[in-house]
C-alpha cells in the first residue's frame, strides 16, 4: 500500500479539516495516510487503520529539529506524495526533495498582495522571502491553490508553469443549522475575520456610516480580533456608530454558522483575499455575500446572483447593494445555497483527490 504524507494543523477549522477530508478520501482509495500537525499538539487523534498522526517537536516547524523529525518519518513511511502548507512548507519541501518523493505539493493559500499589505518587514527582507518562496515552489513538483486568480498570480509572481498548478478550493460540511427566512433574521450584516489592515474594516466603517443615515435600525456585527481592533473601536466612536456597531471578538469556529444565519447578509471588505473561507461559510447558511472585488471573490461571488461586488470607497455603493439584496432576498439566499452545494460542499472531495491521484499517475509513466 502506497503512502501519502499531509502536513497541516490540528483539525477543527476549515483549512485543516479540508486536509482531513482529503486524507480520508485517499484512504478510501487504498492509500495509507500520515498526518503531521504543527502546533505541538498534545492530544493527537488515535491512529486508525492505515492512518497515523504525528506532531512536530516545535510549535512552528521551521527549525533543524523539525527537519530531522520529518526526514525520519519520510525515510520510514516512504510516501509517494507529500503535501505541505503554512509553516511546514519549507522543511517538508526540502526533505521530500532530498528523499526523492515522486510528487511534492505545496498548497499556496495567501495572495502576495495580502502579504505585502500586512507585512511590517523592510523591503530587503521581503525581497529575500520572495526569492525563497520562488525556490521552494520550483522544488515542488506541483502547486495547489484556492482560486483561478491565485493560479494566475502564482504564474506571474513566482514564474511557475500553469500546468504545475491545480485550483482546488476549500470544502466544508453541510450546515448543522436550519435555513432561516428573512423574517426570522436580525436586521444586521456581519463581517468575520482577523482585524488586520488587509481585511479592509476601516473602509467598511466609513461606508457603513452612509448606510445608517438611510436606515438607522441597521447593525454591523464585527467578529474577530487582531492588531487593528483599538484603531477600529476609536473610529467607531468618532463616527458615532457605537449603538450600530458591535465588536464580538473571537468566536469558536463551530458557532460561526449561527452568526451568518442570524444576519441577512455578510460583508467581505478585504483589499486582497486569495479565497475567503468566510464567504463560503456565509453561502452555506443561505446568507448572500456583499464582497469587494478580490482575487477569490471572482470565483465565489456571481454578481447579482448569490451576492454583489461592492466598491466601499464609492459613495453609497454599500447602501445600494444592501437595498438590492433586501428587495429580492429569497432569490439571493437560494442561489447562495445552490452555489455552496455545487462548488464547496464536502462531497466534491472525491474530485479533488482524483485530481492529485492523476498527477501521481503522470509521475509513474
Amino acid at each position: 500500500m502506497e503512502s501519502i504524507l499531509i502536513s497541516t494543523s490540528k483539525f477543527g477549522t476549515a483549512i485543516p479539516d479540508y486536509f482531513k477530508y482529503l486524507g480520508e478520501e485517499f484512504n478510501n482509495k487504498k492509500f495509507s495516510v500520515v498526518f503531521i500537525f504543527d502546533g505541538r499538539v498534545k492530544n493527537l487523534p488515535p491512529n486508525e487503520k492505515n492512518i497515523k498522526y504525528f506532531t512536530y517537536p516545535n510549535k512552528r516547524p521551521t527549525r533543524l529539529k523539525d527537519f530531522i523529525f520529518i526526514c525520519k518519518i519520510i525515510k520510514k513511511e516512504k510516501p509517494v506524495l507529500c503535501i505541505s502548507n503554512f509553516g511546514s512548507t519549507n522543511i517538508v519541501t526540502i526533505a521530500s526533495y532530498v528523499f526523492r518523493v515522486s510528487l511534492r505539493i505545496n498548497y499556496f493559500h495567501t495572495s502576495p498582495q495580502q502579504l505585502k499589505i500586512d507585512s511590517k518587514r523592510n523591503l530587503i527582507y521581503n525581497w529575500f522571502l520572495r526569492q525563497r518562496k520562488i525556490l521552494i515552489l520550483k522544488i515542488n513538483t506541483h502547486v495547489i491553490t484556492n482560486s483561478s486568480t491565485m493560479s494566475d498570480l502564482i504564474t506571474k509572481s513566482y514564474k511557475i508553469e500553469k500546468d504545475k498548478i491545480s485550483v482546488l478550493p476549500y470544502l466544508l460540511e453541510k450546515s448543522k443549522n436550519n435555513w432561516r427566512p428573512l423574517d426570522k433574521r436580525e436586521f444586521s450584516i456581519c463581517i468575520v475575520g482577523r482585524l488586520s489592515l488587509s481585511k479592509g474594516h476601516k473602509n467598511l466603517l466609513y461606508a457603513f456610516n452612509e448606510c445608517i443615515k438611510i436606515d438607522p435600525k441597521l447593525k454591523l456585527l464585527i467578529v474577530g480580533d487582531g492588531p487593528e481592533k483599538n484603531t477600529l473601536q476609536k473610529l467607531t466612536k468618532s463616527l458615532k456608530q457605537k449603538s450600530h456597531v458591535v465588536f464580538l471578538g473571537n468566536i469558536p469556529n463551530k458557532e460561526i454558522g449561527t452568526i451568518f444565519s442570524n444576519c441577512f447578509a455578510s460583508i467581505s471588505a478585504s483589499k486582497s483575499e486569495a479565497f475567503g473561507i468566510v464567504n463560503i461559510e456565509s453561502l452555506r447558511e443561505g446568507t448572500p455575500v456583499i464582497c469587494t472585488n478580490t482575487e477569490g471573490a471572482k470565483d465565489i461571488i456571481a454578481n447579482g446572483k448569490n451576492g454583489f461586488i461592492v466598491n466601499l470607497t464609492k459613495k453609497n455603493d454599500l447602501a445600494k447593494k444592501i437595498e438590492l439584496v433586501l428587495k429580492n432576498w429569497e432569490k439571493y439566499s437560494n442561489n447562495a445555497l445552490q452555489t455552496f452545494e455545487k462548488e464547496y460542499e464536502k462531497h466534491n472531495i472525491s474530485f479533488h483527490c482524483q485530481t492529485l491521484v492523476n498527477e501521481l499517475k503522470k509521475k509513474s509513466i
